[in-house]
């Protein structure tokens, strides 16, 4: 007899519990009901055409080939597939994670929506982002290092040229300001100085 809490547990988690057969079939574990969400997905898949969890998921086929050796192995805990996305025939994407696990003889594959998803995939676009403006800041400057040294230079050639005491102290100043300039600029297309 199915235990009602399990069933009423595993759709609470909006879980798919599959159990796969000694002949490498799979099956809805007994007394579970897909998602509507699974439902959908695996009927867009399927076309009325026989299916297999994998052609109707290609993203499973590489993580089933891990999951086989992680069956084969005894051992507990589970083996975890990093997010992957897909689309559904509407263009609607929807992340899930796959999980395969043991109890007892009988192994099991689960695949889930994950709650923290979207959360992650935000905060990597974010650091994207930064890379991105950091890297375009570093090319930004980098392009000032060469006129800055090229200006420094050229006052200091002009110190030399005969300025009178007072338009020599001048392009001395000037001379000064801009090499501590060209060091700045230097440093920060070197990466030495945190822009964040």
């Amino acid at each position: 007899m199915i235990d009602p809490v399990f069933t009423d547990l595993v759709a609470a988690l909006d879980l798919v519990v599959l159990e796969r057969l000694p002949e490498g079939v799979f099956q809805l574990a007994v007394g579970t009901l897909p998602p509507a969400w699974f439902a959908h997905l695996f009927r867009e898949a399927a076309q009325g055409e026989p299916v297999t969890v994998a052609s109707a998921f290609p993203f499973l086929d590489t993580f089933l080939a891990e999951a086989e050796r992680f069956w084969e192995m005894p051992r507990g805990g589970r083996l975890r597939s990093d997010p992957f996305v897909v689309t559904d025939r509407s263009g609607g994407e929807m992340a899930l994670v796959a999980s395969a696990l043991a109890v007892g003889r009988r192994q099991f594959l689960i695949i889930e929506l994950p709650d923290d998803f979207e959360g992650r995939r935000r905060a990597l676009q974010s650091a994207r982002e930064h890379v991105l403006a950091h890297e375009q800041f570093v090319r930004r400057v980098s392009a000032l290092v060469e006129p800055a040294s090229d200006a420094a230079r050229l006052s200091g050639e002009l110190i030399d040229s005969g300025l009178t005491p007072r338009q020599h102290s001048l392009a001395a100043a000037v001379r000064d300001q801009l090499s501590k300039v060209s060091a700045a600029l230097q440093s920060l297309a070197r990466g030495q100085i945190s822009i964040f």
